[in-house]
């Protein structure tokens, strides 16, 4: 039976180009946890089903976040005072223009899960964006859309220029991030020196941080949603599973890419530490080039997860230094309460940074 590859997310997923079903082994182990139920629905309702021998746009806004002189009237998330993006005057709450009067939309760039992402240019001064199309009839879209007013503003966050609405879609405006994604950096780096792999988890830490103080948790972190500025920056983006939620708040739903789904999302309740989690099988793959929980199926992947303990003295680890090796356990550790925080991250970066007196961590 012939197979065809499709993109979902940045992720390929092998699916049959038949009617009936492909096994859920030849689905990648970074396929969306959403989609992987999905899938096994289906796959179930094929089995059943065999055992019975059943063969334009009219504009209604642009909206922007408020400029950073507003007062919010929302209450503080997890105790901080909440802090509001800063967006260009130019963009405010209330013109009512179509996209297209003021951007040409061109070549396609990538596919999301609930939209697509093309190239735009601005008439007035020539300057290109990414401009994200999101069907509003996905319920998780309006929420993107909101978290991503809320958070824009900060140097580690893809900036949000403006959000247009027609009765269909949502159009998200955002710089280009013209130096690709860090997955493409990596599959052409297996293996990163301490140095670079401490200094990219500083700027992902950053922005886990700033996400974490403004009430948001992004739960898919992975070097498919980390893009690069042409200056080398990185830039965190595709908040389309990312949610707010207040101090002490737990938080459901199995959401994530298999591989660096933490395991308390797995079991059903958890917190913003899942973004942690991420950030921990993030830096293990950078430092020794392999994702730390393995398997030939999705369900292998998880029970690794859940229950494979890392060997820190093994061969893979010979050349990685002593606190880079506690790093990455103690952000990787199912004890939750355990598991370091953003602070305690960045912290440890510069104790040891100054400790070793060498530039092998930043």
């Amino acid at each position: 039976m012939e197979s065809l590859r499709r993109k979902r997310k940045g992720l390929e997923v092998l699916i049959s180009s038949g009617e009936s079903l492909a096994p859920l082994t030849v689905i990648l182990s970074r396929l969306s946890l959403g989609d992987y139920s999905r899938q096994r629905k289906k796959y179930k309702e094929a089995e059943d089903k065999e055992a019975v021998g059943s063969s334009g746009s009219v504009v209604k806004g642009v909206f922007t976040a408020p400029p950073c002189s507003s007062v919010s009237a929302d209450p503080p998330c997890r105790g901080l005072k909440r802090k509001i993006g800063c967006i260009e005057v130019a963009t405010q709450l209330g013109r009512k223009k179509k996209i297209e009067k003021e951007y040409d939309l061109g070549a396609f760039i990538g596919q999301g899960k609930f939209g697509s992402v093309v190239l735009c240019r601005s008439k007035g001064t020539g300057e290109e964006f990414a401009c994200k199309m999101l069907r509003k009839k996905e319920e998780l879209v309006h929420r993107e859309v909101e978290i991503m007013q809320h958070l824009s503003g900060h140097p580690g966050v893809v900036t949000l220029k403006a959000v247009y609405e027609d009765a269909e879609s949502f159009y998200l405006v955002m710089e280009l991030c013209t130096g690709g994604r860090l997955l493409d950096q990596m599959a052409k780096q297996r293996q990163y020196p301490e140095q670079r792999a401490a200094s990219i988890l500083k700027e992902v830490v950053l922005v886990i941080k700033y996400c974490h103080d403004m009430g948001v948790v992004h739960r898919d972190i992975k070097p498919e949603n980390i893009l690069l500025a042409a200056s080398g920056k990185m830039k965190l983006a595709d908040f389309g599973l990312a949610v707010r939620m207040s101090n002490g708040q737990s938080l459901r739903g199995a959401v994530g890419s298999p591989a660096y789904v933490a395991p308390e999302v797995l079991a059903g309740e958890y917190s913003e530490k899942v973004d942690i989690w991420s950030a921990g099988v993030l830096l293990h793959t950078l430092l020794v080039g392999v994702l730390p929980f393995l398997g030939d199926s999705l369900d292998a992947v998880f029970e690794a997860i859940k229950n494979v303990n890392l060997d820190f003295k093994s061969e893979l680890w010979e050349s990685v230094s002593q606190p880079a090796r506690e790093l990455v356990a103690l952000m990787l550790t199912r004890d939750v309460s355990a598991r370091l925080t953003a602070d305690e991250i960045l912290g440890k970066l510069l104790h040891h940074s100054n400790k070793l007196n060498i530039k092998k961590w930043f």
